[in-house]
């Protein structure tokens, strides 16, 4: 009865290409019931900030217009510094859907 996790399900394989073309290898971690919980580790010596990373997905999930409305009305909040090496992004789709991202950095 919980769509979310078919929703996460739908969405992760574009968003695991956009990761690579980034230069990073994406991790599903967490249940997916409430949200979907990624891990981007840096994977080529040639890769793109996280904060592109993150905008990339954006847009990506943008094109989910169906029910979600546009996105340009979505607040993204500031990102999260955890650790020495580790940012996480929030990203709201609607409601309590989301996606969290956390980007390995270089140390």
């Amino acid at each position: 009865t919980n769509p979310k996790p078919m929703f996460y399900a739908c969405v992760l394989e574009s968003l695991r290409k956009i990761a690579f073309k980034c230069g990073y290898a994406l991790a599903v971690h967490g249940s997916l019931e409430n949200d979907l919980d990624l891990i981007a580790v840096r994977w080529n010596d040639n890769y793109e900030s996280p904060t592109y990373l993150m905008e990339a997905f954006v847009t990506e999930l943008s094109h989910y217009h169906f029910s979600f409305g546009e996105m340009d009305t979505i607040e993204l909040t500031q990102p999260e510094f955890r650790y020495k090496n580790q940012i996480h992004y929030a990203i709201p789709i609607i409601g309590d859907w989301f996606i969290d991202l956390t980007v390995i950095k270089d140390l």
